[in-house]
């Protein structure tokens, strides 16, 4: 039976996966809440802003390195994950990089955000690019639909060794939030066995800039710290 289940979850993520739009290329905007003069680097493009907000179209990559240069002075560089046909919209204030939005680029086939941060009011005007040929990418965001249908059959699950089997099974196919993370790693029985399938998900999480948050999932204070250690080191 449980064949059958880890069979089904793969066809079911496999078919999200294929079923994807080929607009893939992603947008990330950054706004600096201090004020000051910066370089911000998405790789090796640099973006010049007059009010803090800086704009990056077109990127490929879905794991691309942020610099943010004041004077002379990297005060930040970090790898960020983005998601194919999203924008990420990131705020940089007192030295720490969080996540406000994730807007999707597209509706009805139509251009369907704003100068920032926001969608247009009217869906059925916009720019309509053409698609552009772009190879196929590994991972995909998981929707909210399809990680509740996973979630019903997770449930399922009495022993941790299952959960893991089942998270890798996902994992595989697709990227989770770390809110969708942290869902399923609190039902683990066992800490050590959180502790390790946390930094295994971790590699392929959407959004690790707010993986730090699930630090207060675990039982005893050492996983906390090895996790937290592990995290300083990626």
């Amino acid at each position: 039976m449980k064949k059958i289940i880890f069979l089904g979850l793969a066809m079911l993520f496999a078919t999200l996966s294929f079923a994807q739009n080929n607009r893939s290329t992603a947008e990330v905007f950054v706004q600096i809440v201090n004020p000051g003069k910066y370089n911000v680097y998405l790789d090796d493009e640099l973006v010049g802003s007059a009010n803090g907000r800086f704009r990056f179209y077109d990127v490929y990559n879905t794991a691309p390195v942020l610099s943010i240069i004041q004077g002379n002075t990297v005060i930040l560089k970090q790898r960020i994950r983005v998601i194919p046909q999203q924008r990420i919209v990131l705020s940089f204030e007192d030295k720490r990089l969080i996540t406000l939005k994730q807007l999707t680029i597209y509706r009805n086939r139509q251009y369907a955000l704003n100068d920032f941060d926001g969608y247009t009011g009217d869906y059925n005007t916009g720019i309509v690019p053409p698609p552009p040929a772009v190879p196929e990418l590994n991972y995909r965001l998981l929707s909210d639909e399809a990680f509740q249908t996973f979630l019903s059959q997770y449930k399922k699950e009495s022993f941790d060794d299952g959960r893991t089997r089942m998270i890798n099974v996902v994992s595989k196919n697709a990227s989770l939030l770390s809110a969708q993370a942290r869902v399923l790693l609190k039902s683990f029985a066992f800490d050590d066995e959180r502790l390790k399938v946390a930094r295994n998900l971790y590699k392929t999480v959407a959004d690790p800039q707010n993986y730090f948050t699930l630090s207060d999932i675990f039982v005893f204070k050492s996983n906390k710290d090895d996790f937290l250690k592990y995290l300083e080191n990626q």
